[in-house]
């Protein structure tokens, strides 16, 4: 332990951060790059803290890695957890886990929580070191929406996001940390919805970049067919080539539903959590 210095984040600018981040993720599974700009939205979306995020570095002040840690009331997550590629091989990610988890004990946090693709499988063993246990499967899933079945028609409207908000909160599918509502609501997205019959509500967060729509959150209330699904889906994708959701819980009504409508996985992480 006496060859790593342990820090927060708080006196680095985010030019500084997005150089340690990009370092830290160098080779990974996903291109990971990162723009001052872009770690910024990625900080105020996500609620990261500097004050709980650790720096490593070695005696001689090299850069080692970095974990951020986002915080939610009683809960912290690790949005972000990498070694510099000249450190690896050496056991320092079970260092920078264990301060990581140490830090989230010492603040008095309840959880600390993560997401770890399935592939990573050095990492996972880092996390169950430290103690966190496998909580559930995320799913990234995709579709071409050309591939989707012909639009129906579907009356739809375009609303505010907090139309949504009431259905939104009574999901019983808890969404993972990047789709909870203190995320969505620092999003910029668009809602569209289906009303159903009585007081129910179908309706989808989207926000649309480079040719792809991405699913943010989804309520399907009334029993929607899968030929109306596809036509609300259709109508989120607009001109949009490819339809993605990020982080799908694998146990979802919605899950289920989109592989019977042609969506393929792109993706697979394992949510993780440690009880402090």
């Amino acid at each position: 332990m006496s060859e790593y210095l342990f820090t927060d984040v708080t006196g680095y600018t985010f030019a500084q951060l997005s150089e340690m981040h990009n370092s830290s993720f160098t080779d990974y599974f996903f291109p990971m790059h990162m723009t001052p700009q872009m770690l910024a939205d990625f900080w105020r979306i996500n609620h990261i803290d500097a004050n709980h995020s650790v720096a490593m570095h070695s005696t001689e002040g090299e850069f080692v890695g970095l974990a951020r840690l986002g915080v939610r009331g009683m809960r912290a997550w690790c949005g972000g957890f990498g070694i510099a590629p000249a450190f690896r091989g050496r056991g320092v990610s079970h260092l920078l886990a264990e301060q990581m988890v140490h830090v989230a004990r010492e603040a008095n946090f309840e959880t600390l929580q993560l997401e770890v693709l399935s592939q990573n499988e050095r990492a996972i063993k880092t996390y169950k070191k430290a103690g966190f246990v496998a909580r559930r499967r995320l799913l990234g899933l995709e579709v071409a929406t050309a591939t989707l079945p012909e639009a129906e028609s579907l009356h739809v409207e375009r609303v505010p996001l907090e139309t949504l908000l009431p259905w939104l909160s009574q999901d019983a599918e808890l969404p993972c940390w990047g789709r909870e509502l203190a995320s969505l609501l620092a999003l910029s997205t668009e809602t569209i919805v289906a009303p159903g019959p009585g007081r129910g509500m179908n309706g989808l967060v989207i926000q649309r970049s480079h040719g792809v729509t991405r699913v943010q959150a989804a309520v399907l209330q009334s029993e929607l067919t899968d030929a109306e699904l596809a036509s609300l889906l259709h109508e989120a994708a607009g001109e949009h080539a490819k339809i993605q959701i990020y982080n799908e819980p694998a146990s979802s009504a919605l899950y289920a539903r989109c592989l019977r409508l042609g969506f393929t996985e792109f993706f697979s992480q394992h949510e993780m959590l440690v009880r402090l």
